[in-house]
This record gives structure tokens, sequence and C-alpha cells, in this order.
């Protein structure tokens, strides 16, 4: 019963839990150090984060290039907290975070130049679907870049596998679910100290 709560939290953290989940997502610094550069972006360039956490990356990525950057949480806790980090950005219109469900809300018209996510993908029965609608609002040459953990970790590292509270995936399934939904080029980028961390990179062309 308390694994299940401590997944349910961990998607949508929340509470006295969500607060103690907090200091995990402390430890994803490393990641998105790693992951910036892939990004490749241009002056003007709007930005997407799925699952922004804290919001500690938008902070980061938003004092290194003039850009403008999203971000959309449906955790009512992490959206106060990265607003509260974030505020000077938000009020210069820099950083918009949403406190909304990415797979209904509305971004009417418009469009991004990147969308990232990391660790995100495992609280998703139906990544094909979120694939399609991250394609649809990619600019034309867009990128995707996802951060996971690859199954063949957790049996390498005798770590639970328990698809009960996650939905753990291999690199290939999806990569396959990405040529589906129509990105091309895909790459995949281990990441520099942890084996079977992958960084995977798919463009609208």
């Amino acid at each position: 019963m308390f694994k299940r709560l401590l997944a349910k939290n961990f998607r949508k953290p929340k509470g006295l839990i969500g607060r103690y989940i907090i200091r995990f997502m402390k430890k994803n610094q490393i990641e998105y150090d790693e992951l910036y550069p892939l990004l490749k972006l241009n002056k003007d360039d709007k930005v997407l984060e799925i699952g922004y956490g804290l919001g500690k990356a938008i902070y980061d990525y938003s004092g290194r290039c003039d850009c403008t950057f999203y971000g959309i949480d449906f955790s009512r806790l992490m959206y106060s907290k990265a607003v509260r980090l974030n505020q000077e950005k938000i009020k210069t219109g820099n950083v918009i975070l949403l406190c909304a469900d990415f797979d209904t809300y509305n971004f009417e018209n418009v469009l991004f130049n990147c969308i990232y996510l990391l660790n995100i993908i495992y609280f998703w029965d139906d990544i094909y679907s979120r694939l399609k609608r991250m394609f649809s609002l990619l600019n034309q040459n867009g990128k995707v870049i996802i951060f996971m953990v690859d199954i063949e970790y957790f049996r390498s590292e005798n770590q639970p596998d328990n698809g009960k509270l996650f939905y753990l995936r291999s690199t290939e399934e999806v990569i396959k679910e990405m040529e589906n939904a129509g990105f091309k080029a895909i790459e995949t980028i281990e990441h520099s100290k942890e084996k079977k961390c992958y960084y995977i990179t798919g463009y609208k062309k």
C-alpha cells in the first residue's frame, strides 16, 4: 500500500510525502547539466519542459540563453516551488509555468523548437499518444529529448521491476514508438556516469 502511494506521489507530488520526494528530485542536476548542450538552442526559441518538478532546470537554462521557457506540471506543490524559484523570470516573460495536465492542456497557437522531459515516461501507460502530441506541438525541424533509464538497468542492478507501479521500458521500445509518432534522425546518447541511462533525441522533419 505504501509503495503504491509513494509511486503515485512521484507522479504527482503533494502533501508530506510530496515534500519528502523533493529531496530525491534535487539529485537530477547532473542529468540536467548533460541535457542542456543537447538542446542546441538559438535566440528566441520556445522550449517546453514536461514535468518541471522544482523548476531548477528552467531556472538554470533561462539564465544561459535568450529563449522563452515553458513548463507544464500537474502537481500544485511543484508549481508553487517552481514559481517561487523562477518568479523574476516569470515577471519578464522569459519563463511561463503552467499547473496543468499535458494530455489535455490547450497550448493554442504556440509551437516549440524543443520539448524535453526527464524521468517522466515511467508514469505513462501509453507513450505513443503523448509522443504524437509532442510531435504536433513542434515547429518543423523541432526536436524532442527524452531522458530515461532502460529496463535493463533494473535487471542488471537487481532492482525491482514492478510494472504495477511504473511503466518500465527499453530504449528500443521508446525509439520504435517515436518512429511510429513520426520522429526522424533518432539518436541515443548514454549518460556519462550511469550505464543503461540514455538521452534520446528525435526530430520533426
